[in-house]
């Protein structure tokens, strides 16, 4: 892959909403359940072409999910700042939850609010160019880690300046119309990757309050057109009503029902743009009522579900007139 005759591409956006991104960036397969509202996030991406590096922040918390494509690299950081590792470390971790994963994977990450992190997306192929076959072995471990706490932070601290160095570098690039070498985005990528494979995993396990969480998760993202109950939720944690309940809010800050109807009425807000009727989408979200959907989501996203209903939407987001790429290609 001749990167060097690729031009840089670089996108920088404020309160994007999730719809925004859902739609202007498709190849992210990403569904996102902001905790609060709507959900605002802040966003700059550099597009190396083998590498795309995203800084971005959440106003609120949310949980994302993606499916990456078969030849993806996906990998989560945090920022250089020590608030914003310890942040990125005391979120949930595991192998549905890992920061480091294979190619093709899913995942479930939990974004804190006001958190500065990075992604990672890298085609598998190159990256194995790049390191080597041993390299990439050891890259592997990191993914197998039980808790973010197993990860050094001094090296998730050097990591972050690294990104930072590499997404300024983007921009400036691309603000003096140049190009990127071969050699040079081989060094950036060594350069970000090798501290952490090269460091020590520790032996720190998932939590107690953070295996009830993630069993949970999973539990309302399998089945959530079906009807839910807080029994039926702690019997799939395996543990009690009440520690369902005391977990959610610890971990979350919002309670086990509150994060079913938000995670319901984003998808329902995600279906719309090409379901054919409210009622369709409706359904196939796990609303059985319609009565007082109308007023919830109106309350969210400051419009009726009708006027959402159109499949032309795309047209009025002038966010994807900003983007310079086309994620859709990745």
């Amino acid at each position: 892959m001749d990167v060097s005759n690729e031009i840089i591409r670089i996108f920088s956006g404020h309160q994007l909403s999730y719809f925004d991104l859902s739609q202007v960036t498709p190849c992210l397969d990403m569904v996102a359940t902001p905790l609060a509202g709507d959900g605002q996030v802040e966003m700059a991406i550099v597009d190396f072409v083998p590498m795309m590096l995203i800084k971005r922040r959440n106003i609120e918390a949310a949980v994302e999910q993606y499916q990456f494509p078969a030849h993806i690299i996906a990998i989560q950081l945090p920022s250089s700042e020590r608030d914003d590792i310890a942040n990125f470390q005391n979120v949930l971790g595991g192998i549905s939850h890992s920061p480091f994963l294979s190619a093709g994977a899913s995942v479930r990450w939990i974004i804190p609010a006001n958190t500065w992190m990075y992604q990672l997306h890298i085609d598998s192929r190159w990256l194995t160019t790049v390191l080597g076959q041993d390299a990439m072995k050891d890259y592997l471990e990191l993914t197998f880690a039980a808790s973010r706490k197993a990860y050094d932070w001094q090296a998730l601290m050097k990591v972050g300046v690294e990104c930072e160095q590499a997404l300024n570098t983007g921009f400036q690039r691309k603000a003096q119309g140049e190009r990127i070498g071969v050699l040079e985005l081989e060094k950036i990528a060594r350069d970000i990757l090798m501290p952490c494979i090269f460091s020590d995993v520790g032996e720190n396990k998932c939590t107690t309050r953070q295996k009830i969480l993630g069993k949970a998760l999973d539990f309302i993202h399998h089945n959530s057109i079906e009807s839910i109950s807080l029994k039926e939720l702690a019997q799939a944690a395996f543990t009690s009503v009440r520690n369902v309940q005391i977990v959610f809010k610890q971990e979350l800050g919002i309670t086990p029902i509150a994060y079913i109807q938000q995670f319901r009425l984003h998808r329902f807000r995600h279906r719309l743009s090409y379901a054919n009727s409210v009622t369709e989408a409706a359904y196939a979200s796990g609303f059985k009522h319609l009565g007082r959907l109308t007023e919830r989501y109106a309350s969210v996203f400051n419009n009726t579900p009708s006027v959402h209903l159109t499949k032309g939407s795309m047209a009025r987001l002038n966010v994807g007139d900003l983007f310079e790429m086309n994620l859709g290609e990745c």
